[in-house]
């Protein structure tokens, strides 16, 4: 091939490449994504019921504060509204330092699986938030987090599951909602 052949080559090559434009991402509205990450985390609660001595931490875990108005919370079903989404990715960030924290003071294998799985499964649902298009919003919103000290790994993965069946769930659900009316 000559140099006009590859000229020819490459001027239909550049002539037939289109631009592609990014689109913003699309939330995922499936209830099962959601259902999935409750449904591990109770089952990490359920492997913790025989816990003995060697499930205490040696120290102080923060992690968000599960309780809430439920009627401030379905007011998201008219709005998304930035202070929950902000207490939603605040607690997010608090189980995404604790789980390597709580990783450390493990020794036992089968309590090790199920902090390595809620470990992806809590950087799962940091994605899932990117998703809603909602972190620049709360990136710049100065909310203090609710936080609660815990001790044992009970504690942690009822918070946890609390958390997800909670918070994390009526977020996704009012995005959700939301995108329903306006597509």
């Amino acid at each position: 091939m000559g140099v006009t052949g590859l000229l020819t080559l490459l001027s239909m090559l550049f002539v037939s490449v289109k631009l592609v434009t990014c689109a913003p991402y699309k939330p995922v509205c499936d209830k099962t994504v959601v259902d999935m990450f409750i449904k591990e985390a109770r089952e990490a609660e359920t492997a913790m019921d025989s816990c003995n001595i060697i499930c205490q931490f040696p120290e102080d875990i923060m992690v968000p504060e599960t309780k809430l108005n439920l009627g401030e919370w379905n007011k998201l079903h008219v709005c998304i509204s930035i202070p929950q989404a902000a207490e939603v990715w605040n607690g997010l960030i608090l189980f995404t330092k604790a789980v390597p924290r709580i990783a450390d003071f493990i020794s036992d294998a089968s309590l090790k699986f199920q902090v390595e799985k809620i470990h992806g499964d809590v950087r799962s649902a940091v994605h899932l938030f990117k998703s809603l298009n909602l972190q620049d919003e709360v990136q710049t919103s100065q909310s203090e987090a609710k936080t609660l000290p815990v001790r044992t790994f009970k504690k942690f993965f009822s918070v946890y599951t609390n958390f997800l069946r909670g918070k994390l769930r009526l977020l996704v659900m009012a995005v959700c909602h939301e995108a329903s009316l306006f597509t």
